[in-house]
This record gives C-alpha cells, sequence and structure tokens, in this order.
C-alpha cells in the first residue's frame, strides 16, 4: 500500500548505484554514517555523516550509496497538495525535525502491528512535513565534493577506500556502456583480472 507519507530506515553494506532519471516524489534523505553523492546537473555532491539532502519531485538524479552507509529516508507523495521546496540541496535540520527522525527510527526498529503504534508514527510523519514545508535547501560544492568533482582515473586527491569505490563505480560504467570487461580491465586494473573479481565481490557483494 502507497502512503502519502514514508519512512525507511537503510543500510548498504555494499556500493548501490541508482539509475539517472527524474524522481516520482519528494524525498529528504539524512545520512548517519557512510556516504552518498548525489548527481544533480555534471556536479556531484557529497552528503557526509550528519548532513541532509533534500530532493524534490521531477528531479533529474541520480544517487551513489558508499559501502557501509546508513540513511533515514522520508518520500512525500505528489499527491499532497503543500508546497514543497522545489530546488534540491542541503537542508539544516531543526531540533524537532531531528528528534523527529531519530524517534521514528526507534519505533520502527520496534514496530507492531498495535494501531497506536501505526497511528503515532502516522502523527510524527504528519509533523515533521510541516518542518519540511520550511526548509531552505541550498546546493554549495563543500571541499569534498570538489575533490569528487574533480577526480579522474588517472589523478585523485581521495582518500584510499574513496578511490576504491570511483574505480569500480567507473568500472561498472564502462561495462554498462558496451565496452568490453576485458578491456575495462585492462585500462583500470593494469589486466588483473583476479584482483578485479576481488574488488567485485568486496565492493558490490557480486561479480560484474
Amino acid at each position: 500500500m502507497n502512503f502519502a507519507i514514508e519512512y525507511t530506515s537503510a543500510y548498504f553494506s555494499h556500493l548501490v548505484i541508482t539509475p539517472r532519471k527524474k524522481v516520482l516524489k519528494h524525498s529528504l534523505v539524512s545520512v548517519q554514517s557512510g556516504l552518498v553523492l548525489i548527481k544533480l546537473g555534471k556536479q556531484e555532491y557529497a552528503v557526509e555523516p550528519g548532513q541532509s539532502i533534500w530532493i524534490p519531485y521531477d528531479c533529474l538524479t541520480s544517487l551513489t550509496y558508499f559501502p557501509n552507509t546508513q540513511i533515514n529516508r522520508v518520500d512525500f507523495s505528489v499527491r499532497l497538495t503543500d508546497s514543497f521546496p522545489r530546488q534540491a540541496g542541503y537542508i539544516t535540520q531543526t531540533n524537532l525535525s531531528s528528534a523527529l527522525l531519530e524517534k521514528l527510527e526507534i519505533t520502527k526498529a520496534r514496530a507492531s502491528n498495535a494501531n497506536n503504534t501505526e497511528q503515532a508514527f502516522k502523527d510524527m510523519l504528519s509533523v515533521l512535513k510541516q518542518e519540511v514545508l520550511a526548509f531552505k535547501p541550498l546546493l554549495c560544492e563543500s571541499a569534498l565534493s570538489q575533490r569528487f568533482n574533480q577526480w579522474n582515473i588517472d589523478d585523485s586527491n581521495l582518500p584510499q577506500e574513496h578511490t576504491l569505490v570511483m574505480v569500480m563505480r567507473e568500472a561498472k560504467k564502462r561495462m554498462q556502456s558496451g565496452q568490453k570487461r576485458a578491456l575495462v580491465i585492462d585500462d583500470l586494473f593494469s589486466g588483473k583480472e583476479e584482483e578485479f573479481e576481488q574488488l567485485c565481490m568486496l565492493v558490490f557483494g557480486e561479480e560484474l
């Protein structure tokens, strides 16, 4: 069943990349641990632990969830007639919105089918919606975002674990674009197929 407002707590043990497309709902994504990259236009923006990003309906975007990333996400249906923020960007959580997200996570973890729990959940989401309506999303390129946008295969000033993820993401992207697996391994991994396969399992949890 589709609700007007839905809360999700999600953990990504491996690298997950969503297809680049227009989203069908408004979303608030809060990162608790790990790292998320959001692609808007030609730029990517790093969302670090403690940060939140607003993604409005019809926004053309792709999300990259790094391994070991924990997020809270609240989706708002386009059926809602409220005036949600129309611009994507970082938002500053209020004390109330932060407390509500924390409470939602705890309530979800202990969830039962008790009607009073379900009603409390709906009430919290309704209050959170009022907070969201007042958010003023801003896009600014942080130092980390800048390093990701400047990154290329031959030159990286990112931490080693981030560089590894970016190389593996590039490998997947090339293969999805039709490049032969052997050529990708030659270009990015000096022809070391065994090393490539080990890294696939480490980063993606599966073979490419």
